[in-house]
């Protein structure tokens, strides 16, 4: 039968074997991944502590070993919030920490209590718990994707919870309740046991979590364009597709708005690509700064840009192309042959169509910009 020493070696067996899972992760820099490897770090020395507490001094044995443990929680903790973007309180979690140790020692030193240092350690790992399943929870309804991550830590953390509270419960109440950490009875092996792989268990949930943020970020990094920041083309297509649909059903109007930068060739010629890198970005930012957080603005290719706005009237449209017309900075003329302006061809989307047509129209109102003297806006048609 397993006994509660080889159940703390194999949770610290866990713990080094989870550290160099994550320190595997590491160099991706996902914020909270360095708090893991720490709580697995102060985790495997707690569980160490624990295993050898008759043959080690009081000390180490009592509160040196909780106070590793209450950090192995504290840490995996703060890993939790930075992973979901929460704001965190390191000087209430090393309080916490010392004032674990402070009452273990008063347990140990003055009162000498097995019961009141295991209500201690006890209620301290169920709050750290209950903390990291309501950080993780307060996500739900912005997940990205599928929710089983959080559904596992969620329930993780119920029965973590849970757990600490019935052993709380039974150390209180049951006459037969254990006299130290180690003694080898049913209810005590089988409770410790399972409280010991706490830490291995919560880190694998962590993982998930950074999992996640690295095909976030990886996903975000193949959507957008490298200079500009806008989306990219192939990002144009899968947001317009998603985007035209959402009307459909919604029965709002989609509008489009197609881009060229006027004289950009020759500015580029003359100027060299550097300084038609700094328009490009001049313009990008420009354009960020003046549209809706819900539009997209699309590097389509070249000097070619897009700009999606959903729900947005054909007066919408008109007004939003027009701040643009207004806002766009210049080209540094010193080595512009012609000043960069914007042709911009306008769409409102129609009930019969594909995103396709949508973009044909637009660039028949673009051409139709440039062919009129371009730097200005041209419609497909005006509303119905």
């Amino acid at each position: 039968m397993l006994g509660t020493k080889e159940a703390f070696l194999i949770a610290a067996l866990l713990c080094f074997l989870m550290f160099l899972v994550v320190y595997s992760v590491n160099e991706s820099r996902v914020s909270g991944v360095r708090e893991l490897l720490l709580g697995n770090v102060f985790g495997m020395a707690a569980y160490i502590l624990y295993a050898f507490g008759k043959e080690l001094p009081p000390l180490f044995a009592y509160e040196v070993a909780n106070g590793a443990y209450t950090a192995a929680s504290a840490a995996t903790l703060v890993g939790y919030r930075r992973l979901t973007c929460r704001t965190i309180r390191p000087p209430w979690l090393v309080a916490l920490v010392a004032a674990v140790m402070a009452s273990i020692a008063l347990c140990h030193y003055v009162i000498d209590s097995f019961t009141l240092r295991t209500l201690t350690v006890s209620l301290s790992q169920a709050g750290i718990a209950a903390a990291i399943g309501l950080t993780v929870a307060s996500t739900w309804r912005t997940w990205p994707s599928s929710r089983y991550p959080l559904l596992f830590i969620i329930c993780m953390c119920v029965l973590i919870t849970g757990g600490h509270l019935f052993r709380s419960v039974t150390q209180l109440l049951d006459i037969n309740a254990p006299s130290h950490l180690l003694e080898p009875t049913g209810w005590n092996v089988l409770i410790l046991s399972a409280g010991a792989f706490m830490l291995p268990v919560l880190t694998l949930g962590g993982l998930l979590l950074a999992h996640r943020t690295i095909v976030s970020v990886a996903e975000d990094a193949a959507n957008r364009d490298f200079l500009t920041g806008a989306w990219s083309r192939r990002a144009f297509f899968d947001i317009g597709q998603r985007e035209l649909d959402r009307a459909r059903r919604s029965g709002n109007a989609l509008a489009l708005l197609l881009i060229d930068l006027d004289n950009f060739k020759a500015l580029n010629d003359t100027g060299g690509h550097a300084a038609g890198d700094a328009t490009l970005l001049r313009f990008a930012a420009a354009s960020n700064g003046t549209l809706r957080s819900i539009d997209y603005l699309s590097r389509l290719g070249g000097d070619e840009f897009a700009v999606l706005l959903p729900g947005t009237s054909f007066d919408g449209a008109v007004s939003a192309a027009n701040r643009l017309l207004m806002q766009h900075p210049c080209a540094d003329q010193l080595n512009a042959p012609a000043p960069v302006t914007l042709s911009i061809g306008l769409a409102i989307s129609r009930d019969d169509d594909t995103l396709h047509t949508l973009l044909q129209r637009a660039d028949k109102a673009l051409y139709a910009a440039k062919a009129q003297g371009r730097n200005r806006l041209v419609a497909d048609d005006l509303p119905a």
